[in-house]
């Protein structure tokens, strides 16, 4: 196993701005999504810096030795009595932090801890990942975690692959889309948000910060630790909740900063590599989803303001439609989408033969999402809006078929909340 230096220790990742899908789907990668991180949903984030890895012990010492943090609340680990002040483990991760710790820490060092959404795109990127680096299962190869494994009765049980933490960047290949290490495994990490179980529903779309308080004092972990296995954080949708007083051998946390207009680097206390230069804003092509099957799927292209979609029905590309989605928030909140929450533009700029009428189907999470009875559809005449020729017909709970007759800029408005993924549309 290779031992991660102190240069990595100290290095910062740079995430661009733009729109990324966050979230978990009940059949996401044949597996069983929690109610909390459901619906998958878009939301746009500016540009920020996090730190590549967790905080070490060495690093958060040297704010403790400033004056400023206080030690952790025990300087043992799972195994090791001596963990924290042993120089062997100067650069594994700080654990035995509460969140005010981590928070300190992280004020000291001229940063903040990282909103739930933008550990969840540094993790994630934007491609809708199982984990980090892609959908493959993990292995004690890749990730410090605990494999589930379960006997021919149905009764399972946790082996952890090492049984406690490991130094900061040991597992290159567990890294992310944007080339941050250790999201999953070795230890969970605090981020900023409190915790609300629905939070996702009624979010905003620009940088969501998470609630305002928390009834329980509780904030949020991301990340699964050595103790846990796959389905128990160590993952890029799991979210848990833990009381701000909290602190154990499996948390731990890292930082982040704003990265300033246009993506320069503001000044921070301790060293930083050179900035990853901003991307220019052109669209991602991203794999196809996993949402419609064997029957087909949806690729999409993330953009700084909108997504844009386009179905791919089973044997290839031959009958395709593109359209865009702008996501709004909820009802009268945005002024300037002139009463509407959402805006679709339906175009065959990158369509073959496309045969009208066809089917628009909206909506994903079958115990919310859109109803029939409480939306309008409108499509734009000129300066006007006109219903003529729209008709929404009722699929099951959360869904509406739209039969859209013509191209053109259609307005959605109602009891809609957030559309849902995925979208698709279809010839009649």
């Amino acid at each position: 196993m290779p031992i991660a230096s102190e240069a990595i220790a100290n290095e910062e990742v740079f995430v661009p701005a733009g729109s990324f899908l966050r979230g978990c789907s009940s059949d996401f990668n044949n597996g069983k999504c929690d109610g909390d991180a459901k619906p998958i949903n878009a939301i746009y984030l500016d540009a920020f810096y996090i730190d590549k890895t967790e905080v070490t012990n060495g690093q958060y010492n040297n704010c403790v030795a400033a004056g400023v943090c206080q030690l952790p609340l025990t300087t043992e680990s799972e195994t090791r009595p001596n963990y924290y002040y042993n120089p062997s483990y100067t650069n594994y991760p700080v654990i035995q932090v509460d969140w005010n710790r981590a928070n300190q820490y992280c004020s000291w060092a001229s940063k903040r801890l990282p909103t739930e959404a933008e550990w969840e795109k540094a993790a994630r990127g934007t491609e809708i990942r199982w984990y980090p680096w892609g959908n493959e299962d993990p292995t004690c190869e890749r990730i410090n975690f605990a494999p589930l494994k379960c006997d021919t009765g149905g009764n399972c049980r946790t082996y952890p692959c090492v049984g406690d933490t490991v130094a900061v960047g040991s597992y290159p290949a567990n890294v992310s889309f944007y080339g941050v290490l250790d999201m999953v495994g070795n230890v969970r990490e605090w981020v900023s948000d409190f915790y609300e179980k629905p939070y996702y529903l009624s979010a905003p779309y620009y940088n969501p910060q998470g609630p305002t308080v928390s009834a329980k004092g509780e904030h949020l972990v991301r990340g699964g630790s050595w103790a846990d296995h796959r389905l128990n954080g160590n993952n890029t949708w799991v979210r848990i909740d833990e009381a701000d007083i909290y602190q154990t051998e499996r948390i731990g946390f890292r930082c982040a900063r704003d990265a300033g207009p246009g993506g320069t680097p503001t000044p921070t206390p301790v060293p930083t590599p050179t900035p990853v230069p901003t991307p220019t804003p052109t669209p991602l092509p991203h794999p196809a989803s996993k949402e419609l099957g064997a029957a087909g799927g949806v690729l999409w292209q993330t953009y700084e303001d909108h997504l844009t979609l386009l179905e791919v029905p089973a044997g290839g590309l031959s009958t395709t439609a593109q359209f865009t989605l702008t996501y709004a928030q909820l009802p009268d909140m945005q002024g300037d989408l002139q009463g509407f929450n959402h805006f679709l533009t339906l175009s065959s700029e990158q369509a073959a033969t496309l045969n009208l009428p066809l089917r628009l189907r909206l909506g994903f999470d079958k115990l919310s999402g859109v109803k029939a009875e409480t939306v309008q559809l409108y499509r734009q005449e000129g300066s006007t809006w006109i219903t003529q020729g729209l008709t929404i017909a009722q699929s099951y709970p959360g869904y509406i078929i739209a039969s859209i007759d013509k191209l053109g800029v259609y307005g959605l408005l109602g009891e809609t909340y957030r559309l849902h993924l995925p979208l698709m549309l279809r010839d009649e």
